[in-house]
């Protein structure tokens, strides 16, 4: 079943890229797609397959930051074998974003990208396609270089030790709409710097100095121009190469290991809601949005926190959010998010240090109309609107880190043991945790089943990919509390925290993902979005480490939230199936962030001004606490 099921979902991915894929630019044909047919056409004898492109496979060079154009046609062969130009009646696309785009049937290039797209023509509900090849080499000047500074690399790599590059780790995979991409390197005696940037269709050059001295190395950051030039050429294809020469005062020419990165098919959509721990405070990023910074979202003053608003957890779709305010949780609290409106509120509030009396973890049910919530007489299910406990008690026993699967009918959660002040409270952490799921049995819950229990370690925070069909975990091998060792840290800093994976069928054994492992790595959580990337599905986790962040950041210093590609398919036949993980560039360097909660969308107050927004900002007729960077 799994198999068919993982299948399923490929098939039905491949039908809607090849649906989106196939967007008209061109508009329909005079009468609609199906009305039209040209002169001296016997429209019973259109076969279908008999539509041809002019020209085929074409390849064009950019040189000189001009773009270039290609007029394209279309043919059709009716049954008799004559053909007749469809151009004006059909539709024309490009399936590579950014590398230009249709006027009527006229494409037009970008001056700056390069790339390998099809050109997809429709006409009378008939498809065919042709490639086009965009060959650009390009050379930026950024800081720290000047115009002689590319003659200084016309000579060959000398022998000795270049340019280290310190991140990113090498083998990553990056969304195409990240930006803010940082390059961390030693010079080893360098003084300026070449970035090669190699695909088979682009190959960039980027001269700088040391834009940012940091620790005794160098950070450069891609302009956005930079990114987008890498990103359009290596998106959906096999990874990259790239690599750092450096030059020295004498002009010796020294070059760094080759690395590989690679960029994914599809941007992200929808966002990041994350808690700032130093601000207190829930934080949120808009994927999708260009210039999107990140913003504020639910502060105390809105939550009506004495000290924190911290563990939450979202809807998929993103129109609720769950928090818990203070340490420990006193106030369990449901708000609307485009409207910041509380829908209901459970405990006495007071703030500050509490007793224990409300849930400190939650998750929404897939159409956000229930929402489960830990105790320790087991996990109640309430309704989402009013908060009334419709079923109670499941579990049996201390519930705590419950996670709702995508289908509606699992729900995983952590069996612990109770601590020590007994009662009915709920606690912020577990030690002794066994990875345990309840099954949906008609109009009720079954009983629960251990999928991970192991002696004298803590297996905490559970989370469903967004098949459903794996679980990501954390493990203590040495039994920490999952709230950590140093409470100024948060929940980030159980020092032997480690990865894990099963599939949620234990249809294969627990594995411990060492191809991402950090330092305390914790928190676990996926975009629900699935993407595809060479015809497989691809799936996005994102986590917090205190892992080292090249030369900002040594290990154990701070925790922020990493991510990285997960391929369902490869992780199916027993290989860990992540590519190397990168920092989402948006954070705060200066905050510890964690619980990183995925939305499909971000909901926004709606607006005409900026009046509308309450001390925010309107734009596009949406409010925003930080307004983008166009």
């Amino acid at each position: 079943m799994a198999r068919i099921a993982r299948l399923s979902l490929v098939l039905s991915s491949l039908a809607l890229v090849l649906v989106v894929g196939c967007t008209r630019n061109g508009g329909d044909p005079p009468g609609g797609t199906d009305a039209y047919v040209p002169p001296g056409v016997d429209a019973g004898h259109i076969v279908s397959g008999n539509l041809r492109i002019a020209p085929a496979d074409q390849v064009v060079m950019l040189t000189g930051g001009a773009s270039q154009t290609v007029e394209y046609h279309a043919f059709l062969r009716d049954g008799s074998g004559a053909e007749s130009d469809v151009t004006g009646a059909t539709a024309w696309s490009s399936t590579l974003a950014g590398v230009g785009s249709f006027s009527g049937s006229t494409f037009t290039t970008a001056s700056d990208r390069g790339g390998r797209t099809n050109i997809v023509a429709t006409y009378m509900g008939m498809t065919t396609t042709t490639t086009l090849t965009v060959q650009l080499d390009r050379i930026v000047i950024a800081d720290g270089a000047t115009t002689d500074t590319p003659g200084r690399f016309a000579g060959a790599d000398g022998a000795g030790t270049g340019p280290a590059i310190v991140y990113p780790d090498d083998g990553a995979m990056f969304p195409p709409n990240l930006g803010g991409l940082e390059l961390h390197y030693m010079p080893n005696g360098a003084e300026a710097f070449e970035l090669v940037v190699s695909t088979s269709s682009v190959n960039l050059r980027v001269y700088f100095g040391c834009p940012e001295s940091v620790g005794g190395g160098c950070i450069y950051t891609m302009e956005r121009s930079v990114w987008d030039t890498v990103a359009t050429a290596a998106s959906g294809q096999d990874p990259v190469t790239y690599r750092l020469r450096g030059v020295t005062a004498a002009g010796e020419i020294r070059a760094s290991a080759e690395r590989t990165m690679a960029v994914a098919a599809d941007p992200i959509t929808g966002g990041l809601y994350y808690w700032n721990a130093g601000g207190g405070s829930i934080d949120r990023f808009e994927f999708g949005v260009p210039g999107a910074r990140a913003e504020r979202f639910l502060d105390q003053g809105r939550a009506g926190a004495a000290m924190c608003v911290g563990c939450h957890a979202l809807s998929r779709d993103g129109r609720r959010i769950s928090i818990g305010t203070d340490i420990p949780t006193t106030t369990f609290q449901v708000f609307d998010v485009a409207s910041r409106e509380r829908v209901f509120s459970l405990g006495g509030g007071g703030g500050g240090f509490g007793f224990p009396s409300q849930p400190n973890f939650a998750s929404f049910s897939p159409n956000a109309s229930e929402i489960v919530t830990s105790f320790l007489t087991g996990l109640t299910i309430r309704d989402a609107t009013t908060g009334t406990a419709t079923v109670d008690r499941l579990g049996g026993g201390p519930a705590s880190q419950p996670d709702w699967s995508p289908d509606g009918d699992h729900i995983v959660f952590v069996r612990h043991d109770a601590p020590s002040i007994g009662g009915l409270v709920d606690v912020g952490g577990v030690t002794s945790g066994r990875i345990t799921i309840i099954d949906r049995e008609g109009t009720g819950w079954g009983a629960p089943r251990t999928i991970v229990g192991i002696d004298g370690v803590n297996n905490y925070y559970p989370s469903y990919s967004p098949d459903g069909l794996f679980i990501s975990f954390c493990r203590s091998p040495s039994n920490i509390n999952s709230m950590g060792v140093d409470p100024d840290s948060g929940s980030s800093a159980v020092p032997d925290a480690q990865l894990w994976l099963i599939p949620s069928d234990r249809s294969g054994a627990a594995r411990q993902l060492t191809t991402i492992a950090g330092r305390a790595d914790s928190w676990p959580k996926w975009d629900p979005t699935p993407y595809l990337h060479q015809g497989h599905p691809l799936y996005w986790m994102s986590w917090t480490s205190r892992r080292a962040y090249g030369l900002r950041l040594a290990e154990d210093q701070r925790a922020q939230i990493w991510m990285a590609a997960f391929d369902p398919t490869l992780a199916a036949t027993g290989e860990q199936g992540f590519r190397a993980a990168f920092r989402l560039p948006f954070q705060d360097i200066e905050t510890s962030n964690h619980i990183p909660q995925w939305v499909t969308s971000v909901e926004r107050h709606p607006c005409t001004t900026n009046a509308d927004c309450g001390g925010e900002f309107c734009v596009d007729g949406r409010c925003f606490a930080e307004e983008p960077l166009l």
